[in-house]
Formats: structure tokens, sequence, C-alpha cells
């Protein structure tokens, strides 16, 4: 996929900073955005350290630094903030930016984010605003074309440390007092849109809640399978991890063939693997219904999906959080559902992470009729916000096998999806 901010890196994990990858200067074109992202990733909420290191060499306070002041404030900042500093990044903006004179003027840049982290903070507020506010199922299409603008700036993980994965509006209020106070309301933001014609005219989204049997008991995994599909389940999510794509290692092709001699319920195979192709006549012979493989692990994803299609199973396409919505959209008219992942995967006892619900609406308002299926802590506190997005597709690990009621669960959940469509 195409160089895109947030930036994916590597296998796109993502730690306190993502510049210690020895290819990235050369992903990324040298320009002001870039060095705006680069700043906003590095510091966030360390900007104001930035700014003192700058104004220790600017006792004038007139924005104008000399070079190597301004290299290293930088470094200073970067070894605050536990993160490595991209010297060509800096190099480039340094050589596009200073004067002849060998200054340069720092106050524009960061004019430019400080007033970034202040409105993508707004975003983030209205974001939350039009997931826990009430809405009409009439106001939906409007809900949706509104949270597909929204779409914060920040890395999911910047966004994760700083809020606490928190989703209850009062909690939010207190660490982001200004940007709750200047965020517009839901029903501000709904009174501002307009129509949306494609969410409309989209047809009927269909239901399925896809218990993920990672939560299960694996002692007795047929029998818990049967017993899900006996409650409601409609699809059963197989999370495929390899140990090298995600860190955690888990199920292979053996486990669906034996899963499938206790039901014919759809097996929803989910590989978070770094070579998906690898495995798909093991699957396809195990007798897996979908083939979901990740955007960031490939680097031809129609040839992936054609060959899907060609061992007779249903394919998707699973995105990080951080990996753009639009990176999809080429190969969405072949693709049975799109998964975005609501945690980083690979990972237990995440925090769902609420701010990539415009990622989804931006998927739902182009694409009205696809699948879009949610993982990640989806739970019955969590599902409206999912709803309301857009997804369809409703994968639930600990939220429905570890529940004194998992039938009610499947129950609230289908529900849920229901009455946002």
């Amino acid at each position: 996929p195409k160089p895109s901010f947030p930036l994916r890196v590597g296998t796109g994990e993502l730690g306190s900073s993502p510049f210690n990858s020895s290819d990235f200067p050369n992903r990324v074109a040298p320009n002001l955005a870039g060095i705006r992202v680069m700043i906003e990733r590095l510091f966030g909420s360390c900007l104001t350290a930035l700014t003192a290191e700058l104004k220790k060499s600017d006792a004038a306070n007139v924005g104008i630094v000399a070079i190597d002041d301004f290299k290293s404030a930088f470094k200073a900042a970067s070894t605050a903030s536990s993160a490595a500093l991209d010297q060509k990044l800096v190099a480039d903006f340094i050589t596009k930016h200073s004067t002849s004179s060998g200054k340069i003027n720092y106050f524009t840049l960061l004019d430019a984010v400080g007033k970034a982290l202040e409105e993508d903070d707004k975003r983030l507020a209205e974001v939350l605003n039009l997931l826990t506010g009430k809405c009409e199922k009439t106001a939906i299409p409007k809900l949706r074309k509104a949270l597909a603008k929204l779409a914060p700036r920040q890395s999911c993980q910047t966004i994760l440390k700083r809020t606490g994965g928190k989703m209850s509006p009062e909690d939010f209020a207190k660490s982001f007092s200004k940007a709750s106070k200047d965020a517009r309301s839901a029903e501000a933001i709904l009174s501002e849109e307009t129509e949306s014609k494609e969410a409309k005219n989209g047809g009927e989204i269909k239901a399925a809640i896809c218990p993920s049997v990672l939560s299960s008991d694996f002692a007795k995994l047929g029998l818990e399978c049967q017993e899900m599909v006996k409650l409601g389940a409609d699809w059963l999510h197989m999370d495929v991890m390899d140990g090298h794509f995600v860190p955690n290692l888990t199920i292979g092709a053996p486990v669906i063939a034996a899963v499938r001699k206790y039901t014919k319920a759809c097996l929803d195979c989910h590989l978070m693997v770094s070579n998906p192709g690898q495995w798909l006549p093991d699957f396809a012979k195990a007798g897996a219904d979908t083939f979901t493989f990740h955007l960031e692990a490939v680097e031809d994803p129609g040839k992936m999906i054609d060959m899907i299609l060609e061992k007779g199973m249903k394919p998707g396409i699973a995105l990080k959080p951080d990996t753009p919505a639009e990176d999809v959209f080429p190969f969405c008219d072949k693709l049975n559902h799109v998964l975005v992942m609501t945690v980083e995967p690979g990972f237990g006892g995440q925090s769902f992470m609420w701010w990539t619900m415009p990622k989804v609406a931006k998927i739902r308002v182009k694409f009205p009729s696809i699948g879009i299926q949610v993982d990640g802590g989806v739970k019955t506190h969590t599902i409206d916000a999912c709803a309301k997005a857009g997804a369809n597709l409703i994968v639930s690990g600990s939220g429905i096998f570890k529940a004194e009621k998992p039938g009610d669960v499947i129950s609230i959940m289908r529900k849920s999806v229901d009455s946002a469509n």
C-alpha cells in the first residue's frame, strides 16, 4: 500500500515512536506536512517541552534560531520523549525552510502543530459526542457521513495513552476540557450535515455475530463452538497468529479442520500472519469459509483476493488501527468484507479504540453494501458505537464467551446492529 499518515512501519507495531525504521526517510516526501505529523506523533503532549527548548536559544522571542540550535532543541525533545529522532527528516526541513543566513523560523511550524493538535482533540470530542449521543434511526446515514470526516490524525497508540481508552464522555471531559467545551454537540453536527443518498440506497445490511473462539475453552473447542451456534452465533471467528506478524502464536489449519467436524457454521478465518498466501491451500482444504488477510502483510492485495476466490473462499481484508480506510478502497468491489481492528492485533485485554469508528463510517459511506467487521474490545457497552458507525459483522471474544449469559449478549449485539440499519 502507498505510504500514508499515520505511518505504518515495518509490521505495523507501534511503540513510543515510529522513527526507528531505516526506510522511513525514503517513504515520506520531505515537506512541512510530513514534519508536522512527525512532531505530532513524536512529541504530542510534549510540545510544550519542545517550545521551551527552542526558546532557550531565542531570548528575544522572535521565533528565529540558528540551525544548530534548532537541531539541538529537537534532539533534547527527542530524548525527553524517549524516542529516536530521524535526522534526515530534520535535515530536509532545515534545507527547505532555513534562510540564507543560516537561521530558521520555528514559530510558524509550532503554531501549525499546536493548532493541529488542538483541532485533533476537538475531533476526538466530536467523535465521542456522535457515538454516545442519542440518534434516531433516520439520522444514521447523516451520522455516518459526519463521522467519516472526523478521523483523528494522531496515531491510535498516542490517543490510547492520552485518553486511557475511556469511552465515558465524563472521563474524556476531565482530560480534554478545552476540546470538550469547544466541540460541537451531536445535534449540532447532524444539523450541519446533508443527507447521504449513498448510505440510504445501499441495500440491507445484515448482522452477523461472530464469537472469537480464542476465548473459548480449547479442551472442549468443538462442543463450545456448537454451543455458540445453538445460542445464535452466525459465524465462528478463528484468530490465526504466526508469532511473527503479531507476537502471539495461536492456531492453524489443523484446528480449523477439527472444528469443521463439529459444525456447518461459517468458519471465519482471520490470518494475522506475514505470508498469508502460503496457507491458502491448507485452509481451503480444512473447510474455512472466509479468509481474511492483513493489507499490511501483502505486496499485491488484488492477486491475493483472486487466489482466495479460486480456492472457493470468501475474501476479506483486515486493517490495523492506524491503516487508513482509503488504502482498502481499490479492492472493496471484490471483497466480501473489510475487518477494522479496534485494538492492535495480537494482544489481549486491550481497550476498545472508539476513535477508529470514523474509519468504519468512511468505508460504510463509500461502500454501502459491503460487510464491515470490527474486532477488539467489542462488548455490550461498545456495540452501539460500532453499529452506529456502520459495522455489521461483530467479533467478540471474552465479551461473549466469558459472559454469564452468552446468548443474551449475542441477542443484544444483533439488536444493536439491526436498530442502526
